[in-house]
């Protein structure tokens, strides 16, 4: 049968190849042994054809080892936006992107101005109609909640 744990353990030697190697699991949802759904990420962004290759690996591992019924389903993909952001190197990717974050002292909204160690800087416009220049709000990582990309179709 198969666990998150040789699902990991199966991605962790496919990030291992070259070309693959700043690759990193955001999410995976196992249902039993009929789906098997794994969101990945890298620092330069997912293509469709680093999904197409990790889901060939997946595919081999499982059947391989005959890990699922016969009639599973398999889908590998990168996170999207609806999904929130899980790990602080997915932020770098998104600077310049407007954000909703969610801290333990509350939510905040911003463009995504910095990434650094371990924390962002968001440039926060205060309310109103007044032309006010944006100020930065430094949020630690760990008081964020969530943090979720908010897609603009100006």
């Amino acid at each position: 049968m198969l666990t998150e744990e040789k699902v990991v353990s199966f991605l962790e030697e496919k990030f291992s190849e070259e070309g693959f190697e700043d690759c990193f699991l955001v999410d995976m949802e196992l249902k039993g042994t009929s789906s098997l759904s794994v969101f990945i990420d890298s620092l330069k962004g997912v293509s469709f054809d680093t999904c197409r290759s990790v889901s060939r690996h997946l595919e081999s591992k499982i059947e391989e080892g005959g890990l699922m019924d016969a009639k599973y389903k398999l889908e590998v993909s990168s996170p999207g936006v609806d999904r929130p952001l899980k790990f602080l190197k997915q932020y770098p990717k998104h600077t310049g992107r407007e954000l909703d974050v969610k801290t333990t002292e509350g939510d905040v909204r911003g463009k995504l101005a910095e990434v650094e160690d371990d924390q962002i800087v968001l440039e926060v416009k205060p309310g109103g109609k007044k032309k006010v220049p944006a100020e930065r709000k430094s949020i630690n990582f760990d008081s964020i909640k969530s943090a979720k990309v908010l897609v603009s179709f100006k």
